[in-house]
């Protein structure tokens, strides 16, 4: 991944970018939003702007051509003045270079293609997660260049408040552990799931903070799979090796990764009912790749998002 030139932005919006390409749940309340606009790599400072029509920002892109576009997850009254706030997306960011731990082993900060495609996997599960226990159906995956954003628009969820919204996170990365694990529906087997998964990937330098003595991390290491299977299916007991894992030992791994597991996605992109996210359409110029929305999430590659002048470029 390498930056966009001012030229090969200009080429884009003038060649590439179609207002057709704009999400049906951004259009149909496009000028009931606030834009902001990152000219030229410094930050988004150009901001509390209202495009009417898709052509007023269609105009707009091909005139500035942005390093980044941002519009918010809210609708206002008054757009232009952050004003008549009147509901808000639910949204989850993962971004690729902040997950906990990485397959790949790549530094955090940084993203290769197996990063993208563990977020992928991630905002994957998330959707089923707000599918099956929430029973949400308004739910679109964005792909903003380095990660992906999963934005519900079901109307129970864009009028739920801060203080709701910040539960909605610990729920669906299983960040509090249950009272009851061995419940097999609800958020009982949503904590399982995320326990057993970040257990298998997890190294020993990881979790080391948890687990003090070497002698039961070197067990736990040892039987990550049998321990991970026994979490995931609610046997909790069956993890309990007397005289080698004891039950403290199991609380305390599971509540550090429970809090391991907060770091999944953006808290306060969730939280913050005014957020400005990456406009899908746009062109992430940091890492010259489309901002765009996923039809198919599952066939999904970040190679879909390579805009023109990148494909010419590498041949």
């Amino acid at each position: 991944m390498r930056e966009a030139t001012p030229e090969e932005r200009r080429r884009f919006y003038a060649e590439e970018w179609r207002k057709e390409d704009i999400p049906s749940f951004l259009l149909h309340s496009l000028s009931m939003r606030e834009f902001g606009f990152d000219l030229d790599g410094t930050g988004p400072n150009h901001r509390y702007l209202q495009f009417i029509t898709a052509e007023d920002l269609a105009n707009f892109l091909r005139i500035k051509a942005p390093y980044s576009a941002f519009t918010s997850v809210c609708l206002y009254q008054n757009p232009r003045q952050r004003d008549g706030w009147l509901k808000a997306e639910l949204v989850f960011d993962i971004d690729a270079k902040d997950l906990p731990v990485k397959p790949c082993g790549c530094p955090k900060g940084s993203v290769c293609e197996t990063c993208i495609m563990e977020a992928k996997r991630l905002a994957m599960e998330i959707s089923d997660v707000l599918r099956s226990d929430f029973g949400f159906k308004e739910i679109h995956f964005v792909y903003s260049g380095r990660g992906f954003h999963v934005r519900i628009t079901d109307e129970p969820a864009m009028l739920l408040g801060a203080s709701e919204r910040d539960q909605m996170i610990g729920y669906v990365v299983g960040g509090v552990v249950p009272s009851d694990f061995t419940i097999t529906f609800g958020y009982s087997r949503v904590f399982r799931n995320r326990v057993a998964d970040m257990l298998e990937k997890i190294s020993d330098n990881e979790i080391r903070d948890a687990v003090k003595s070497r002698r039961v991390l070197a067990k736990i290491m040892a039987e990550k799979k049998r321990i991970a299977d026994s979490l995931k299916s609610g046997k909790i007991d069956e993890v309990i090796r007397p005289g080698e894992i004891g039950p403290g030992t199991v609380q305390k791994l599971l509540s550090f990764i429970a809090k391991m597991n907060f770091q999944l996605t953006d808290g306060k992109v969730t939280v913050d009912t005014k957020r400005i996210l990456r406009f899908p359409s746009s062109l992430h110029s940091g890492v010259s790749r489309k901002c765009m929305v996923i039809r198919n999430i599952e066939k999904f590659h970040p190679d879909d998002a390579m805009p023109r002048f990148l494909r010419e470029a590498v041949g």
